[in-house]
Formats: C-alpha cells, structure tokens, sequence
C-alpha cells in the first residue's frame, strides 16, 4: 500500500511538472526567431545549417542543392519539364512535341524550395497564395533529377498538388493560413524555427525585458520549453510530431496548429503506420520514432532513450562526426566485447552505427538512403523489399488506447489518401458498429464511410430521417482548419447531386462553401448545381470567384465555357475552353466539351483533332468514340 502510495505521488508529480510549463497557454504568442536570436546568437547561427533550419526557403540559388541540367519526360502524358534558373529566379517549364513542333507550352515561376538538401529539394509554387507541388525533385545524395514522389507511376498531377497545412506544418515553423481553405497561405516563414520545439516565446520575452530572469543552473524557466528538462515521453512525442509521419488522425476541435512542446501528442492526434507480416525492416522516411521504439535498445532501457539522447538539434548531422554517435553507443556499451568477425568490423572502422544502424532506403521516397534507427544486428545492406505480404492491421504509434472512432477514421483515411484496398473499408465499418452515430463526430465518420462506398442513397435516406435543416443547424455549422462539417456537407450535397436532387444538393454545397468560403473545389461545385438549375447568374458569380482567387483553375475557365455556349456565345465558350486548354491540354472534360461545340459550328477539322486527342489519351473513351461515330457519318 505504501508503494502505491508513493507511485501515486510520484506520478501527480510528473503530470503537475508536465503542466507547468506557461507557455503551452493559448493565449502565449509566437514571436519568431529573430526575437530568439538576438539572445541566443550561437544556437541560432548553428541551427541554421541544420536540415530543419533549412527545411523552407525562398526559391534562389543560395538555397538550392539541384544540379538542373536535364528535361523530364512524361512518357503517359507526353509532357517535358525543364526546370532552369533565370538569374537568380527559377522556373519550370512544361511542354509537348509533335513532330517536333510544340503544341503546348505553360511556364511557372517556383516560389519556394522545400527540402534542406540533404536528401531532397522539392519546389513549390504560390498562386495568390495557393500554394501547389511543382511536378520535378531533385535528388541529392544520388545526384537524380525525377518526378516528386507521389508523382511516378501514372500519378503525375502536374502543378495540381495542394501542399496543405499537415505538410506544411511539418516542413516549415507555422504559417499564417486562411481559414476555410485547404492550401492558402498569407505568410510562409524560411524554415523551422526556435519555437517548433521551444514553444511560443512571448511569455519568456516579456519576462526577460521585465528583467524576471531565472538561474536556469539552479532552476527550470517555466515560461519556455527546454525539452532536455522534458520527461523521456515528452521528449520523444516533441521529436515525433515530424519524426513520425504517417496517417495522423486529429482528435476532436484539434488541428496542426495545437501541438506545442511539452504537451503528449496524443492529447492532439493518433499517428497510424500499416503493419505486414514478414515487413519488420520495410518502412517510410519520416518513420524514426517508431523505428527506434522497436530497438532492443529502447526496450531494455526501459523507455529511457529519446532522441536527444544522441542528437543535438543545435547542429547539422552533417557536421556530426562519427566519433559522436560511437561515444553514444559506448556510454550504454562500453564493456561489451564485439562478437563480430574482426576482419569486417575493421573494415568498417569499428563504427557501431554502420553494422547497427544500416543505411536503408524507404519505401515512399525514392533515390535516398537514411539511416534505420531501429537500432539491431543486421546484414549490411541498403535495400528495402517490398513484397507481398499479409496485412496485419494498422497500429496506433502514439497512443496504446486509441477510440474507435480514431480506429475507424483511420482506416478510411488510409483507404482515401494511401491505398484504396476494399479491406481498409472493411475494417472501418468494424469499428463503425462501436461508434454513437448521434454524435457530430460519429456522423461525420458515417457519412465518410458511406461517401467512400459510393452509398449515396443511404446517406439521402439517412440525412431525410435526420431533417437537412436540422443536420444543417445542429451538426455541420463549425468553421475549423480542417474544414470537417464543410466536407462533411460537401459529401451530402455530392450524394443529392449524383441522385439529381439539384435543390437539396445546392443547400448542402452552399453550407459547405460558407464554412470554407476559399476551398475552391467546393465553389465549383456548388456552381455546377446552381447551373443544373438554370441559375445562370449565380452560378457564374462563382465560378468568377474561383479564377479571381486562383487563375489557375482548370475546371472554372471550363464550366465558364459551358456556361456563355448554353447562353448562345459561341465566341467566348470558345475562348474559355481553349485557355483552359492551354493550362492543361490532356483535360478530358474541355476538350469533350470543345468538341461538342466545334460539331454544333460545323468545324470538322478541329472537331477530328480534339476527338484524336482523346483517344489518345484513352482508347476506349466513349464519348470520343460516339464523336467519331458522328464524324465519320458525316
């Protein structure tokens, strides 16, 4: 009893100390790091050439690790890319051929290079601040200039890819981002900062400038976050909140934004990672936390090893010396007698890391090689097999007890956003049966779920029973940065739409677009469905909406076409279907569209080459083949 007492005070303890920390507080401010700097002008000047001082940065020269001196080729597309610096500007270049004569030609300026070089440099490109991948990386430790992963096999989205606020919050200190969108930015900082491990520095800058300083020799200064006076588990969930990427699932009213040090990440998100039988040593790049939990290492330390225990966040890896890491290695082992033939540790200097901690490359980035740290005997080797093996189910890295309305959301976010296998549907729906669908929460995963399965009747029926005005009223009514009841009224509004009921569609898309006014996906369609109701006016106020906010969008400039040819201006349909056509030339939907048209003007010619077109890009498009059918009979 007396034990119990003592670890029960203990742990009172721990939590107390864990919350002491005043600047986990919402109401404490970011400053940003030239405040820091000022002070701390060592750490600062050091952390610079880290991989996180350097993980965003405008897009110059200064900045760059690329060596641009080939042209990419999309053999499905038939689409170049030629990425080139201007003087101190870079830009990328898309282009098609025919018979050596360019047929297109589009050209943007990158805005910011992400990747600090030390593996990557990846390129963005802002458009009144909406922020997209540029289609090529360049890969430095084997020197290859290819498509971003996620680009390859079939993928390539061209200038199309939203960077949204989960990337971004990883690669970057905290952006100001526009709420009610999914990729607007009115401030992007170079870089992460002092304050992504530290916490918000407002408080210890005012106690500083009050002069209520502590003797931090003697004491811990509560009004900032120093993680190595964090506990071990503390410690390590700062370092995972980038170091474990994966599927995050955010917990109820959480967002990106609310992780700060000192706090457990599971108070924010669950982190899922897929688990194979026969995969033990397959795993992603951002995946350093859960590899080094799985290590001998950390269990028989018995949870006393983090990631600060060997690493300096304060200096490069790159300017890390071998001799660092195998002192690491000889604090805990410094007794233990190597078993190892002595001809091959010879070989590889006595170095701990490299028979322990084997280069490896990943499975979701290509052309680079990272350290495992799931520390443990090894082959020496550096390749990652990818077979086929038995799922086991997707474990929660963070979080021992996760709810099951993370486990089933979980599952549909791996189906929607990694891979769409049948069973990943299967097991949400498991989960499903656990959960209270009268909660905000448990309908939102519900109508998830069935938006996933292409069930649109079953949420009409489900949503009538409920009443639209009342689901409108009492669910799907919050803004947030992860525009959860906007999507969740976007799903309903799809569902009425794909079944033809144009009026309760419109409600929904209109709610949908009041909570997340710059998510232009959801204007769109929401324009589309004034359309279908012949509200002409109105539907081309939005899509004049979408272009002033993103001139870039294809499917605005297309539907604007459709819009003027129903209205009898045959002229400017024409002009908005071949300007969206500029923007993207394989767009199927304008070049159908232009199509029609050119047959409604009797233009045969051009009606042949966007029919060619198309087939080109899908032999067996059926609409193409009925143009040709109509050609032909002509």
């Amino acid at each position: 009893m007396r034990f119990l007492l003592v670890l029960f005070l203990f742990t009172i303890s721990c939590i107390q100390s864990n919350q002491e920390y005043l600047n986990i507080d919402q109401s404490v401010n970011y400053v940003g790091m030239n405040q820091c700097a000022s002070c701390h002008t060592d750490q600062y000047a050091s952390f610079m050439l880290t991989g996180m001082g350097r993980s965003l940065k405008p897009a110059l020269k200064e900045y760059s690790s690329s060596i641009l001196e080939n042209i990419l080729y999309d053999s499905i597309l038939k689409l170049h890319y030629y990425p080139h610096w201007k003087n101190d500007s870079l830009f990328i270049q898309e282009y098609a051929l025919e018979n050596n004569d360019t047929t297109h030609s589009l050209k943007h300026s990158i805005d910011y290079i992400i990747g600090s070089g030390h593996h990557t440099n990846s390129h963005l490109i802002s458009n009144n601040g909406y922020l997209y991948q540029a289609p090529f990386t360049y890969y430095t430790q084997d020197s290859i200039l290819d498509f971003p992963p996620g680009f390859e096999n079939d993928k390539n989205s061209r200038f199309s890819r939203k960077m949204g606020l989960e990337c971004i919050a990883c690669h970057n200190a905290y952006p100001e981002f526009v709420l009610g969108s999914e990729n607007k930015y009115t401030f992007m900082p170079d870089g992460i900062d002092c304050e992504r491990c530290h916490g918000p520095g407002q408080l210890h800058i005012e106690n500083i400038k009050n002069n209520n300083l502590i003797d931090t020799s003697h004491y811990i200064d509560y009004s900032i976050v120093n993680p190595a006076n964090l506990s071990i588990e503390l410690q390590n969930d700062l370092c995972a909140r980038c170091h474990l990427q994966g599927n995050a699932v955010l917990k109820d009213k959480k967002s990106f934004f609310d992780f700060k040090p000192g706090m457990y990440l599971k108070e924010v998100m669950d982190v899922y990672l897929p688990r194979y039988e026969g995969k033990k040593d397959s795993f992603i790049m951002a995946s350093h936390v859960d590899r080094m939990k799985l290590s001998n290492c950390y269990i028989e330390s018995e949870g006393a090893l983090s990631c600060i225990t060997c690493h300096n966040p304060h200096v490069s890896v790159k300017e890390t010396s071998t001799q660092f890491f195998q002192q690491k290695c000889l604090e805990c082992h410094g007794k233990h007698i190597c078993s190892e033939n002595p001809d091959k540790t010879h070989a590889l200097n006595n170095n701990c890391i490299e028979c322990h901690m084997k280069n490896s490359k990943t499975l979701d980035i290509p052309h680079v090689t990272i350290t495992d740290h799931k520390i443990s005997i090894n082959s020496h080797t550096d390749t990652i097999t990818n077979s086929d093996s038995r799922f086991l189910g997707l474990s929660c890295i963070n979080n021992d007890e996760p709810t099951y309305q993370s486990l089933a959301q979980a599952y549909l976010q791996q189906y929607e956003r990694f891979e769409p296998y049948e069973f990943y549907l299967d097991s949400a729906y498991t989960y499903l049966s656990n959960i209270n669908l009268n909660t905000k929460r448990g309908l939102y995963i519900y109508i998830y779920y069935l938006f996933l399965k292409n069930d649109y009747e079953t949420i009409i029926d489900y949503i009538n029973t409920l009443g639209i005005d009342f689901v409108l009223n009492n669910y799907f009514n919050e803004k947030d940065y992860n525009n959860q009841d906007a999507w969740s009224c976007y799903r309903v509004g799809e569902s009425f739409f794909q079944n033809k009921l144009f009026i309760e569609a419109e409600k929904m898309y209109q709610q949908a677009v009041r909570l997340a006014p710059y998510n232009l996906e959801f204007r769109n369609k929401y324009g589309v469905c004034l359309f279908r109701q012949n509200k002409f006016d109105f539907a081309i106020d939005e899509f004049q909406f979408i272009l002033n906010e993103d001139n870039g969008f294809i499917s605005a400039y297309t539907n604007l076409g459709y819009l003027s040819l129903k209205m009898g201006n045959k002229n400017q349909a024409l002009q908005y279907y071949n300007y969206a056509l500029s923007l993207d030339p394989n767009h199927i939907k304008t070049l159908i569209n232009k199509t029609e048209l050119l047959l409604l003007d009797n233009q045969k010619k051009d009606a042949f080459i966007c029919v060619n077109k198309l087939l080109s890009i899908n032999p067996n498009n059926e609409e193409a083949k009925t143009f040709l059918d109509i050609l032909n009979e002509i």
